[in-house]
């Protein structure tokens, strides 16, 4: 039953993300255009590009799915996890679900959850496999559904918005742009990715949290 439901929610998961992270995609395109081609920031030039972006006969709009997923797919999920949680070794939050997390969410029965694991995993790897193992069984339910969706959405935005914050910045720079509204733009981006990474830092720590929640409570 559980494996029934898992197999019909993770391509939900998957679809729904990529719809708004097509979207994310979309809007900092069209910011970058208008300040690499337009010379300027307005929201009259931004929304202009929006609409070249999208329409349904252009070779861009049907190039657009693609160029998420590629996009997307350049830095891997441990990449992705260092970006959020600014660690290199061990960054997934999983790895610290009995060490930290565990005993900073007050709906967790930690007791309970001690008596289920003996000795408590201390390890980083063995920490995020149990976890993992927590998680495969309440996959299903709708707190830990609608925590992962939130989770990969924001941690795959945040692994965007840092390819953006370099990328964009360097073509901008190296632009006839002047350099007070590329300064002021590659601000904006680096500022989008601070705020979109700890966004996804409290995600990911509320999605492991809600996973041992379930479980203390079973």
């Amino acid at each position: 039953m559980i494996i029934e439901q898992m197999g019909t929610n993770q391509p939900y998961l998957k679809t729904n993300v990529a719809v708004w992270l097509r979207i994310f995609l979309g809007v900092n395109v069209a910011v970058f255009l208008s300040i690499f081609i337009g010379k300027h920031m307005t929201a009259v030039s931004i929304y202009d590009w929006w609409q070249q972006l999208n329409k349904k006969d252009g070779l861009v709009a049907i190039l657009f799915p693609l160029a998420t997923i590629v996009l997307n797919g350049i830095i891997g999920d441990t990449g992705k996890a260092r970006l959020v949680f600014w660690k290199w070794r061990n960054p997934l939050p999983g790895c610290r679900a009995f060490s930290v997390i565990m005993n900073s969410d007050p709906r967790i029965d930690v007791q309970r959850l001690r008596s289920k694991l003996i000795p408590i995993p201390i390890d980083p790897n063995e920490q995020n496999a149990v976890w993992y193992r927590y998680y495969k069984i309440h996959a299903s339910k709708q707190t830990i559904l609608e925590a992962h969706r939130v989770y990969l959405l924001t941690r795959d935005m945040a692994a965007l918005s840092g390819i953006f914050a370099i990328g964009f910045s360097v073509a901008v720079y190296v632009s006839t742009t002047g350099w007070e509204l590329s300064a002021l733009y590659s601000t904006v981006l680096f500022a989008q990715y601070l705020v979109i990474a700890t966004s996804a830092r409290n995600y990911g720590i509320r999605f492991v949290a809600n996973v041992l929640t379930e479980e203390s409570h079973a």
